[in-house]
């Protein structure tokens, strides 16, 4: 489970710290940072699984504008394995479109596995011997280039990396078909068929995510794969015309709703990604969703967050969505004023005590946290 990032000079977050529960929502108005530390993670998801030049992933323009800091600096904390990492990386930005990696560690259960540093290495294998002092490249992620050094705990910690899934859905974004499997979601959704097609793989996942389907999309019944040319296949999604008859009609998913895109998204990331160490990282699910369509995906969520079958962090503006996450404390408030950095403060029911209100109806009259 990711338990922790540490964000400093990336936009507005300064120095900014959050430590993450197994379901967590981001309120807060627009321009407060919560989209922001989204894009910090996907940042360093890019950085740690992608064959790319750390001046592909990280921005000089993505400093905090109103300082003159050159270095960017980023931790994770995640539990698994049998114990605790930690991941600590800093970027250096020596002009305007380049940058290199000042270090690069890795920790767990706080014995150094990595350490790069100014072109410097580091490494500790598995059976504790070492590579010390070897030179290295600073314009990449040492965990992506020494994925197959003899320490199995760093291709553990990449995995896990590749399972934070971290999406805003946006339907009309979600092509019909793709060419080959991937194992990386789009932040815009465009690649849904190709991951789709990997993360289905074990089918005892599918019974499970058709029946709750059939139950939230009228008339829905199924899908397949239908091959169009040698290395270009289409998802289909099949439908009764009516209760009573037997004749089914397919659809592609350009066809279908957009909200029904989105539910079929939400619910194939809850039943294919269950109890595999998967964090779900979603900017307002409840778009192109009334209430009844919305509100059963939430509650089989917070089941699964609660039996530790999934993390989710989420990003909202929907009363429902605030009042019933908000039963336990998972709630974190986001604010910021122009040119000043993002704090943020956990939501506890005793704000809305005294008021006899719920903490949505706070929210929208402005009166969960006064202007200081």
């Amino acid at each position: 489970m990711l338990k922790r990032i540490y964000i400093d000079n990336f936009r507005g977050l300064v120095n900014f710290e959050l430590n993450f529960d197994s379901i967590n929502l981001f309120l807060g108005g627009n321009g407060s940072g919560k989209s922001t530390v989204f894009e910090s993670l996907r940042k360093i998801q890019a950085f740690l699984t992608i064959h790319c030049d750390a001046g592909e992933v990280f921005k000089s323009s993505d400093c905090t504008r109103w300082q003159n800091l050159l270095i960017q600096r980023f931790e994770l904390e995640v539990s698994g394995n049998g114990g605790n990492y930690k991941y600590e990386l800093a970027i250096e930005h020596y002009t305007q479109h380049n940058c290199y990696v000042q270090h690069e560690r890795l920790y767990f259960n706080n014995q150094l596995l990595l350490n790069i540093e100014n072109g410097k290495g580091q490494l500790v294998r598995d059976d504790n011997s070492s590579l010390s002092e070897f030179p290295f490249p600073t314009s990449h992620s040492a965990i992506l280039l020494l994925i197959e050094s003899g320490n199995t705990k760093l291709k553990w910690f990449q995995n896990r990396i590749k399972r934070l899934i971290i999406v805003q859905i946006i339907p009309i974004n979600m092509k019909n078909g793709s060419r080959q499997e991937e194992i990386e979601l789009d932040w815009r959704m465009e690649n849904f068929v190709s991951w789709y097609r990997y993360i289905t793989h074990d089918k005892d996942k599918l019974p499970e995510l058709i029946d709750s389907l059939k139950k939230i999309i009228d008339g829905f019944i199924g899908f397949r794969f239908e091959k169009i040319s040698e290395e270009y296949v289409i998802l289909k999604l099949q439908f009764l015309t009516s209760k009573d008859e037997k004749e089914v009609i397919e659809y592609r998913l350009s066809e279908l709703s957009d909200g029904q895109k989105a539910l079929f998204a939400l619910y194939s990331f809850l039943y294919c990604t269950q109890s595999q160490d998967y964090t779900l990282c979603i900017d307002e699910p409840e778009n192109f969703l009334a209430l009844p369509e919305i509100q059963p995906w939430l509650v089989q969520l917070y089941d699964f967050c609660s039996e530790q079958k999934l993390q989710a962090l989420l990003i909202s503006h929907h009363p429902e969505l605030i009042n019933y996450l908000l039963a336990s404390p998972v709630g974190y408030w986001f604010e910021r004023q122009s040119n000043a950095p993002v704090r943020v403060k956990k939501i506890s029911h005793e704000m809305a005590e005294n008021t006899g209100l719920p903490i949505s109806e706070l929210i929208a009259r402005g009166w969960l946290y006064e202007p200081a």
